[in-house]
């Protein structure tokens, strides 16, 4: 949310200032309630706008899931209980109300699945299209999309061509067709983000190579450090057996059910949804990202989507083109020649007990997950505080992280300081809130502003006197500032070990998250020669 704030608020607004290290759509999204922020300022202040854009993008998600379902030709009360076994999930309804990007996530990637099953069912190729829409949206939100887009890809091609009648050239030639049709809106998003980036900050993927990048933090030891292959192995058996206990018994039905009816629709929600999740399972264990339980989130819809090929009933279409009825479980349509309702009712009744069955045990043991510290060490320090009747030593820790940006946000309102005068790198934890809860955010120097570099390497010049630093240890050291001025935190020294700024206030570290910042006051020339 701070991200988009930047783009409208902050000393430099520009479009540039979403940044370039996270793909840009949550925050661009957010950019719409904040517009209104003057007129109620929690909208930054409480991340309100977040909340908004995340609630409105898990509940279309659920819908997603419904509507998937009854194009699947799922009957009414079976698939409203695995829309609400969806919906209700505990990691379903904390991200979709905390303003994270996991809401906006699933609803590309379930609206990918849904709009590539019915191109499979009906060779629609405006269906193709939306998919491929919606996986272009889905890349702007989260690196994952890259997996559905290889997986995905290589189904649409080998489904067009399988279905194409004619000589070998023409059948190749039709998968290609409709290969560009469905990945033309990804490489769009894929390579104008990219192109984009270059121009601006010079390197391709910031996600990658910027010193605030997933690379940097895990070798500045973020995340736990080193990733051993074993025990990252077992701790994602761990967080999926509390996400989906029931994975691999949902997985093998839909197998033995698509083996039996010949029916590709399982190919559908295994290449986007499922390889979404691969995507970050092989990220984690490979030492690409740091472990976070939220990552794997994928695992709830492709749990729910599994069960509705289980269920499902519509006619879909074999590799070879055939249009096949699934009627497996098609209890409704066979009690209804029978004329007896009474059968009706419990044949769609059976298939929501089935629905529960197979679903029911993931909501309690996602619920332990996210509050076991190992797993789930995001949602239980964030959530303990708020649902403990009695608060442990890591609750009573992690209540305190509002308030102590607030403590900053308070003190440098009361120095009453001129646009530009505090120069502060808004990676280090805790800023990006002090900057939204400040009165005047104009007032903080940021990496986002254009001019962030000259004015970090001559403060004296540009007339900008406080430098606020976090420690320079662990990711500490990636903070420009202690870059730039490596002994500035411990004694207001510049590079070359003269005294250029005096210690104004310091900040007690609290929160769990806030370090112990230091507010320095530059009283001359640093020394140090333009970044």
């Amino acid at each position: 949310m701070a991200n988009g704030f930047y783009i409208l608020y902050s000393r430099d607004p520009h479009l540039a200032a979403v940044g370039f290290v996270w793909n840009p759509l949550q925050s661009m999204a957010d950019v719409v309630p904040l517009l209104l922020y003057h007129l109620w300022p929690p909208l930054a202040t409480r991340d309100m706008a977040g909340t908004i854009v995340s609630s409105l993008c898990m509940a279309g998600a659920t819908y997603q899931v419904l509507a998937t379902f009854r194009e699947w030709g799922i009957p009414r009360f079976p698939r409203l209980v695995l829309a609400a076994v969806f919906a209700v999930n505990p990691m379903v309804i904390y991200y979709g109300s905390n303003g994270m990007s996991e809401a906006l996530y699933l609803f590309t990637l379930v609206s990918v699945c849904r709009y590539l099953a019915r191109w499979l069912r009906d060779d629609d190729l405006r269906s193709l299209t939306f998919a491929g829409v919606a996986l272009g949206l889905c890349y702007l939100v989260r690196n994952e999309a890259v997996a559905p887009a290889v997986t995905a890809g290589a189904l649409v091609f080998a489904l067009s061509m399988h279905r194409a009648q004619g000589f070998a050239r023409a059948r190749i030639m039709s998968g290609l067709t409709d290969l560009t049709v469905f990945l033309f809106p990804f490489v769009t998003s894929f390579v104008g983000w990219a192109v984009v980036s270059y121009v601006i900050t010079g390197s391709l993927f910031n996600q990658f190579t910027s010193v605030y990048g997933t690379t940097a933090q895990i070798r500045a030891g973020a995340g736990g450090g080193v990733v051993h292959l074993g025990p990252a192995l077992r701790l994602e058996v761990e967080a999926l057996l509390y996400l989906a206990p029931l994975l691999v018994v949902v997985a093998a039905l839909a197998l033995m059910t698509a083996v039996r009816r010949r029916d590709s629709l399982i190919l559908v929600p295994l290449s986007v949804v499922a390889s979404g999740l691969g995507f970050d399972l092989v990220a984690y264990v490979s030492g690409g990202i740091i472990w976070s339980y939220r990552y794997l989130i994928a695992a709830v819809p492709v749990e729910v989507l599994l069960v509705g090929v289980v269920l499902a009933t519509a006619r879909t279409r074999t590799l070879k083109g055939t249009i096949r009825s699934s009627t497996r479980f098609d209890l409704g349509k066979r009690a209804g020649r029978t004329g007896t309702r009474f059968r009706q009712g419990l044949g769609t009744a059976a298939l929501a007990g089935v629905a529960l069955l197979l679903l029911g045990p993931s909501l309690p043991t996602t619920a332990a997950g996210m509050f076991n510290p190992r797993v789930g060490y995001e949602e239980t320090r964030t959530l303990g505080y708020v649902l403990h009747s009695k608060w442990s030593s890591l609750d009573r820790s992690y209540s305190q992280n509002f308030q102590k940006s607030q403590d900053i946000a308070s003190y440098i309102a009361g120095l009453r300081l001129p646009d530009g005068d505090l120069v502060v790198d808004n990676s280090s934890p805790c800023i990006p809130m002090a900057i939204v809860l400040s009165p005047n955010p104009k007032v903080f120097v940021i990496p986002n502003d254009r001019d962030f570099q000259k004015i970090l390497a001559d403060p004296v010049t540009f007339h900008a006197r406080y430098i606020l630093v976090p420690p320079p240890s662990g990711q500490g050291s990636l903070i420009a500032t202690n870059h730039q001025y490596p002994s500035l935190y411990d004694s207001g020294d510049n590079n070359s070990g003269q005294r250029f700024a005096t210690l104004t206030h310091s900040f007690t570290a609290g929160g769990g998250v806030c370090p112990a910042f230091r507010l320095y006051h530059v009283t001359q020339d640093s020394g140090a020669a333009p970044g």
